[in-house]
């Protein structure tokens, strides 16, 4: 029997001779509001990727998508998954419906790219990365802005000890309340701030901050008429003394940022999380010489990401953390905070460890 290992590598194989100028050919399932604005037109700029088949619930819907982005195949999700010319699969569909249809992905050996969060459970996630492992496929998670640039202005500046040393990690997602009939409020699909946004604030602490968390307090407030959270705030301790505060929530005025707050000064990004492809980057960094506006040329977040998730499957070396690696991570920290709000204590992450 082969090892994973080795139908990792006969499935790469496999793609490179399905494309012959090594372009990844994405199958999309789901043709939601995210996939037309930002995925699908960032898909269509790539250099390493390109949009093969379109897939809906909807036949109408999937053959609307398919006309406006140039796609000669659209039909059903099922039928993304049987077509042999594709290589991998964007998933775009309510948070709980992404574990059925990221196995069936894997069960044909199709490598993933999926909406966050991918899994609403550690434990779905423990086992569904097995299975992706053992069918010779990667899976990625969409967390996009991590690859802006700007991001790496910051830690170029925190190399720099432009702040000092750090003490304090500061998020927040907030957006103004959904329409009463959006997704986010129907807790059967998945909704609700926790899995909706609090996971960006994780996301990104784990971008600048090397140290790991070692515990969090996690507190929710539920709205009473849809039963979805509508806020959340999590305390975080990291292993080096430092200390984390998210919130995330709906209804309040938008606001996406993270700062760090160090011995001699301070970082923040002011617009870290959802940021359009022609605006530029903009960190402030103040110190006691006073405020200085840095900014990084304007980016496409999601067109990096698709770039660095096709480059890896078709054999460039990761830099850093594998996909699964920091998928798994991110999880197993939304585990704790989960825990910690059933429980209504403080959450040591090595429980979950052991």
């Amino acid at each position: 029997m082969a090892t994973p290992r080795a139908r990792f590598i006969r499935n790469r194989t496999r793609s490179r001779s399905m494309s012959n100028r090594g372009i990844l050919r994405f199958g999309i399932i789901g043709c939601s509001s995210v996939a037309r604005r930002r995925f699908l037109p960032a898909l269509q700029k790539s250099a390493s990727a390109q949009l093969e088949r379109i897939g809906s619930r909807s036949p109408a819907k999937a053959a609307e998508y398919a006309s406006a982005f140039s796609c000669a195949k659209a039909g059903s999700y099922e039928a993304v998954l049987d077509d042999p010319d594709v290589d991998a699969i964007y998933i775009s569909i309510p948070v709980a419906l992404h574990e059925f249809w990221l196995r069936e992905a894997a069960k044909h050996k199709k490598h993933i790219l999926c909406e966050k969060p991918a899994f609403s459970s550690l434990s779905k996630g423990l086992e569904i990365v097995r299975e992706c492992r053992e069918q010779g496929v990667r899976l990625m998670e969409g967390y996009m802005f991590r690859y802006h640039p700007q991001h790496g202005l910051v830690r170029k500046l925190m190399r720099e000890n432009a702040i000092g040393r750090p003490r304090f990690f500061t998020g927040e997602y907030a957006v103004p309340r959904p329409a009463p009939d959006d997704i986010r409020f129907k807790p059967e699909l998945g909704g609700g701030v926790f899995l909706d946004a609090a996971g960006y604030l994780p996301a990104a602490a784990a971008l600048q901050i090397e140290a790991p968390p070692v515990s969090v307090l996690c507190m929710k407030v539920i709205d009473k008429v849809t039963g979805v959270d509508e806020a959340v705030a999590m305390m975080v301790e990291f292993a080096d003394g430092q200390i984390g505060h998210y919130r995330a929530g709906y209804g309040l005025q938008y606001r996406a940022r993270y700062a760090l707050h160090g011995t001699l000064g301070r970082i923040e990004v002011e617009r870290a999380f959802a940021i359009n492809p022609d605006v530029e980057g903009s960190v402030v960094l103040e110190t006691d010489e006073g405020l200085k506006r840095l900014t990084t040329k304007p980016a496409d977040q999601f067109l990096l990401m698709i770039d660095a998730f096709a480059e890896q499957i078709n054999g460039r070396p990761a830099e850093g953390e594998s996909f699964e690696s920091l998928l798994l991570r991110q999880h197993t920290f939304m585990e704790a905070a989960r825990r910690s709000v059933a429980e209504q204590r403080c959450v040591s992450l090595a429980e979950l460890s052991a």
